[in-house]
């Protein structure tokens, strides 16, 4: 049986003997991924420090293994989430987009700091989000495991449109989404952007890439 890995800020879980050298879902590094079976041991250790109790011990694992599992069930979409300014274009990964309001329209979407993405939307205020069909793990693949400070990853990307916002989206998708930023939440690792959406269109009928399809299928 492989190994699994989680991803401490977004939750991917990776199979293999190491952990994966970026996240496709959220791009941090190998530093931010902890080996699933060593959970309870080093909640183990901690509370061992606390306490003698046995008991104690075992209640605190079992608190720790129920957050985990809990958090497992939450649902996911994928999505590509893409940037433009000043005539520089980058997308990402993510697995957090999600509608607050339809009238007037208004989604959020979670975004790493470190990300090139974060920057171009915190200086453009605009964001741009393509709906992932279940047959785009190339697009999770591409845009997930690499940072456009060092690959240019629309660079002879096919099936490609900008969007009236000049922002770039992708032709074979469920769906797109350009929003104007109008609000932002510091979540720590992430910044929760909040934008009112100014344009979308619908390009397929097709199921929508769920994480949970994802992780079955890639």
């Amino acid at each position: 049986m492989s190994t699994k890995w989680k991803c401490l800020v977004c939750g991917y879980i990776h199979e293999g003997d190491n952990p994966p050298e970026v996240c496709p879902i959220c791009g941090v590094g190998p530093e931010q991924f902890e080996k699933l079976q060593d959970v309870p041991e080093l909640v183990n250790e901690a509370v061992v420090q606390e306490s003698k109790d046995t008991t104690a011990v075992v209640e605190q694992m079992d608190r720790a293994t129920a957050i985990i599992q809990s958090l497992y069930n939450l649902s996911y979409g994928l999505y590509i989430i893409t940037a433009h300014h000043e005539g520089v274009d980058n997308g990402q990964c993510a697995n957090t987009c999600f509608q607050i309001t339809d009238k007037p329209s208004r989604i959020a979407i979670g975004i790493n700091k470190n990300n090139y993405t974060h920057e171009l939307i915190a200086k453009s205020r605009k964001f741009g989000v393509s709906v992932l069909n279940q047959q785009g793990h190339d697009y999770v693949r591409h845009f997930g495991f690499r940072s456009g400070r060092d690959f240019e990853k629309f660079a002879d990307l096919p099936n490609v449109h900008r969007g009236e916002s000049g922002i770039l989206l992708l032709n074979d998708v469920v769906a797109t989404m350009e929003a104007e930023v109008i609000g932002e939440l510091d979540a720590g690792t992430h910044t929760l952007f909040l934008g009112e959406v100014k344009a979308g269109e619908v390009l397929q009928k097709a199921e929508p890439m769920t994480y949970a399809y994802y992780r079955a299928t890639k």
